[in-house]
């Protein structure tokens, strides 16, 4: 680790974060097979890395591992419902906990994040994609429980993904100020309204899923 800031990121990890991204905006398509080696040149990056970040994105839910590709999984409304069954009762211990052990670090890391995320365009959705991640990740990591960290990872991607390909202007600035909301109330010590705002989130959530699968069907 370098003193005084953050651990460098290994090859791996970069790929991993370019490559969730890619898929998280729809870069790749969903339902696209593709080969390793367009990923390698894509990303710049050598076969190790790229291995690995494939490896991890896999036990995320957001990759296959085929013979003949990569497989990228379709958008699937059913799937959302889900794992929104999972997801709600894990993201309320996620908070419930981070608002019980939060520390100096956690709250400047929240505040940061809120500085950028208020101001930032409705219709700015890789920006708000990005800090979505950021949010999420750093909600896991405030709660100061590893196997809560790794239970959110299954579930966030595929619901991120889900959001971002379907999503309005009027469903990000719904969701901004809902995330404001709720890191607003982290910071400020107040544990009841970060778990209102989270099941909030979650019943807007399950109606805008809803509504996609009636659009698809």
């Amino acid at each position: 680790m370098i003193r005084g800031g953050a651990p460098r990121k290994t090859k791996a990890e970069t790929a991993a974060e370019m490559l969730e991204a890619m898929i998280v905006n729809c870069e790749i398509a969903p339902g696209a097979v593709v080969p390793e080696a367009d990923l390698m040149e894509t990303l710049e990056l050598g076969r190790t890395p790229v291995r690995e970040a494939l490896v991890r994105l896999s036990s995320e839910n957001l990759v296959r591992l085929g013979r003949g590709g990569i497989v990228i999984p379709e958008l699937n409304a059913m799937t959302m419902l889900k794992l929104l069954e999972l997801r709600e009762p894990i993201e309320r211990l996620c908070i419930e906990k981070a608002a019980q052990r939060l520390d100096a670090d956690d709250a400047r890391r929240f505040r940061e994040i809120r500085e950028r995320l208020a101001p930032l365009p409705h219709d700015d959705r890789a920006g708000f994609m990005e800090l979505l991640r950021q949010t999420h990740r750093a909600l896991a990591e405030a709660s100061k429980n590893e196997f809560i960290l790794s239970s959110m990872k299954t579930t966030q991607g595929l619901s991120r993904r889900f959001w971002r390909y379907f999503a309005t202007d009027d469903d990000q600035r719904y969701c901004t100020e809902l995330y404001c909301a709720l890191l607003d109330g982290l910071v400020s010590g107040d544990g009841a309204e970060p778990v209102r705002r989270s099941e909030e989130l979650m019943r807007y959530l399950r109606r805008f899923t809803l509504r996609q699968m009636e659009d698809l069907a």
